[in-house]
């Protein structure tokens, strides 16, 4: 029975996850592409959320459409709605690597000339652009819509093996960003990293233009969601002294409710979320128990309080504009509250402040309620135990139900 339960149990979360990772990420969403001609087709996109620049990309005109592929040759700019934007640009890049490993001696910065698909990342007076390419990131800027430049970034090793950084891009920024805003304090505190430049670029186009700065930081906006969440868990606890089973108590059934505060990225299209879940749970259940140790049964009654803190982070994967898949995981500070084990003989032991994990698939209905499955990773629960050869295993799979309040 109890193997049975828990191949069931693995079973489950297999399959449900072979579905979230073979349907949920292949999705098509609206855009639209421009191509050499200028010519701007309205289309769908299949959105792989690029961590490389792409050379390429799929596309369909309509839901039922035939799907292409259309590479940068054919293509001058691409855009997902409310997503990602590239632009087809010819420009200098340094392909230098900042590996430890593999940094030259030169300080000097070489360069080759190529066809790329950069990322907008700022739009305005002055515009910030992105490239990625396995290990090698670039930034580009430029202004007034003239050609991008790579701001320059190199790290290399000096004669004494000592690692050092040209940081010539903070130099071409002072230059190029004449405002009052900009200052050499600024500069020097600037890195080479998404959010730091973003933030210059964003000072510079609101000193050029005062109502930018306000739309730049609407659109960077948290998102923040409460529900209110009930659950239901199926458990159970096993004991043990030198190995021998002292006690088995199955089908613990564990009522709980709680909050879930979650924190949506404001990136990648809201597909990343921190989660907190504050929950109270009880239990209390009597069983017979057979001892091994004692080759007996014995009466063991569990009473089980306490008060759950999981953190974690969830990712969604989107089925359509209503429906969507999440996968939950989870570290669980568990603190109980006048719990413990107690057998037949009198004797008792408690439960002590424990660690675990959960895993939770579940599903979200038009961001107001939601349905998930949690499965808790089995755990230590016994506190104040003397002797090493006494352990613990309580583990468990639930139901958890929410409703967003606020």
């Amino acid at each position: 029975m109890k193997n049975s339960y828990l191949k069931s149990t693995i079973f489950f979360l297999f399959l449900i996850s072979t579905c979230i990772s073979t349907f949920g990420q292949i999705t098509f969403e609206k855009g639209y592409f421009i191509d050499n001609s200028g010519q701007q087709t309205d289309c769908l996109i299949k959105n792989i959320d690029w961590k490389n620049n792409p050379t390429s990309f799929h596309y369909k005109i309509s839901e039922q459409g035939e799907v292409n592929i259309i590479d940068i040759t054919e293509v001058e700019e691409f855009s997902i709605i409310n997503g990602a934007k590239y632009i087809r640009k010819t420009v200098e890049i340094n392909r230098s690597s900042d590996k430890t490993s593999e940094l030259d001696e030169k300080r000097k910065v070489e360069f080759n000339q190529e066809q790329l698909f950069l990322k907008e990342l700022v739009t305005g007076p002055a515009n910030l652009y992105y490239y990625e390419d396995g290990n090698l990131i670039r930034f580009f800027y430029s202004l007034n819509d003239n050609k991008p430049s790579q701001l320059v970034y190199k790290k290399y090793r000096k004669e004494d093996f000592e690692i050092s950084e040209n940081n010539e891009y903070r130099q071409q920024l002072l230059n190029a960003l004449d405002c009052s805003a900009i200052n050499t304090a600024f500069i020097k505190r600037l890195r080479y990293k998404i959010d730091s430049l973003k933030n210059l670029f964003f000072a510079y186009n609101g000193c050029i233009n005062p109502n930018y700065l306000i739309l730049s930081k609407s659109k960077s906006k948290l998102k923040l969601n409460t529900f209110l969440k009930i659950g239901l868990a199926n458990s159970s606890l096993i004991t043990k002294k030198n190995g021998s089973t002292t006690a088995e108590v199955k089908n613990i059934l564990n009522p709980s409710i709680g909050l879930e505060l979650e924190s949506i990225l404001s990136h990648n299209k809201g597909k990343w979320a921190f989660i907190v879940e504050p929950t109270f749970q009880i239990s209390k259940e009597k069983e017979e128990s057979y001892q091994n140790l004692f080759a007996r049964s014995v009466l063991i009654e569990v009473n089980y309080k306490s008060f759950e803190i999981p953190i974690g982070i969830r990712h969604y994967f989107f089925l359509n504009k209503k429906s969507k898949l999440f996968l939950d995981v989870m570290a669980v500070l568990d603190i109980p509250i006048n719990s413990y084990i107690e057998y037949s003989n009198n004797s008792r032991r408690s439960f002590g402040t424990n660690f675990g994990f959960f895993l939770v698939v579940g599903y979200n209905f038009n961001e107001k309620l939601s349905l998930g499955m949690r499965y808790f990773s089995p755990r230590e629960v016994l506190g104040n135990v003397n002797s090493v050869d006494l352990t613990s295993k309580y583990s468990g799979i639930g139901l958890t139900l929410g409703y967003k309040i606020f």
